[in-house]
């Protein structure tokens, strides 16, 4: 090193972040099985080799990105569902207005979402399950209260709502123009969930 020089000093977890952002747009726009980490790594703005440094393969980089997009749905998720929002009927579906709210930004990954749903539903699975768990006990807590029909099964019903806003998504991220009314789908909804959980 020349005399006056310091190295430069890298923030590790910032520029890792970075290269997730970076593989989020290029998956969204190739889809993972058209992209290679020299895409990843050119959009990031880092040599072809640096990307190594975080990452010792694409296979790492995806299970990172999918735990990075999983935590955050999650986050939300149980924002949706806190307590401060009011019974757990009215927090229900605020839960399901909120999700409908992020189908434009999964419409605009739609390489990476389709790719995620085909190819790595081993990695989907813990999340799917802690989030039916979090619903269940949120349905279980509203049969107590009285809020919600004592008859349904909470477990059954927590997997029935996911996989219907779930579905709905895939519908919309395939064919958007059959789900042109955002207000309509969500009257739809809200429709069906509260027919299915009120007493």
């Amino acid at each position: 090193m020349r005399p006056g020089l310091m190295p430069k000093i890298v923030d590790i977890p910032a520029q890792r972040l970075e290269i997730l952002l970076a593989a989020k747009e290029v998956f969204s726009n190739k889809g993972i099985e058209g992209t290679g980490m020299t895409h990843v790594a050119e959009a990031a703005g880092i040599g072809r080799s640096s990307i190594y440094h975080y990452f010792k393969d694409k296979d790492s980089l995806v299970a990172a990105l999918i735990l990075e997009l999983m935590a955050q749905e999650e986050e939300q998720f149980r924002t949706a569902l806190d307590k401060d929002v009011g019974n757990p009927l009215g927090r229900i579906i605020n839960l399901a207005s909120r999700q409908l709210d992020t189908f434009k930004e999964w419409k605009e990954m739609a390489g990476l979402t389709l790719d995620m749903w085909s190819r790595h539903q081993q990695q989907l699975r813990p999340f799917f399950q802690d989030i039916r768990t979090l619903l269940a006990e949120l349905i279980s807590e509203g049969q107590e209260s009285g809020d919600i029909n004592q008859l349904v099964d909470a477990e059954f019903t927590s997997a029935c709502i996911i996989a219907t806003i779930d579905g709905l998504l895939l519908q919309y991220v395939v064919d958007p123009e059959v789900f042109s009314d955002s207000n309509r789908i969500r009257a739809t909804l809200i429709s069906t969930i509260t027919r299915q959980l009120q007493p």
